[in-house]
């Protein structure tokens, strides 16, 4: 798990992952990610039991990410590292 959550992307994906999101929509607030690297942390983070993947019961193309509540539980360690790195990276910026 410290190796998935220590992966480029995961956090920034758990991040975006604040409300449900389609794929496409995920991958543009990401930014330049290549798409099986996007696809293997989302299949990782899936595995992992910190997000849920759903398909569109009307079109499968249609899938949509959302965080599980183990997921959920990382967003406020998540806003105390951000808080850090603006106190303590970002001064001198």
């Amino acid at each position: 798990m410290s190796r998935l959550l220590g992966s480029r992307w995961t956090m920034l994906i758990i991040h975006h992952l604040r409300e449900p999101r389609r794929y496409c929509e995920l991958q543009a607030l990401v930014g330049d990610v290549n798409p099986a690297t996007f696809t293997q942390r989302l299949r990782l983070l899936e595995q992992q039991g910190l997000i849920v993947r759903r398909e569109d019961p009307e079109n499968s193309r249609h899938v949509e990410y959302a965080l599980t509540v183990q997921g959920t539980e990382l967003l406020p360690i998540l806003d105390e590292l951000a808080a850090w790195a603006r106190k303590w990276l970002l001064q001198g910026a």
